[in-house]
């Protein structure tokens, strides 16, 4: 089980399946599912590339929004 030591270097998607005990039956009987889980434990934790873009142009807008109240 190599996802097993992928998901030990991840804690945040360990955490996701200690929450989720569905994935523990799954992914014990049908290891080829665990891209399905990555894909979905990235989504709800909202790890995507996408949404760290958009947590990082959420920052700016509200560095700019403070700027502008203070000049």
């Amino acid at each position: 089980m190599d996802y097993m030591s992928y998901l030990y270097e991840h804690l945040d998607l360990l955490m996701y399946l200690r929450y989720h005990p569905k994935w523990y039956k799954i992914l014990y009987y049908e290891p080829a599912y665990f891209k399905d889980f990555l894909k979905e434990a990235q989504t709800s934790l909202k790890i995507r590339p996408t949404d760290k873009l958009e947590n990082l142009k959420n920052r700016f807008q509200l560095l700019y929004s403070l700027s502008s109240l203070i000049s």
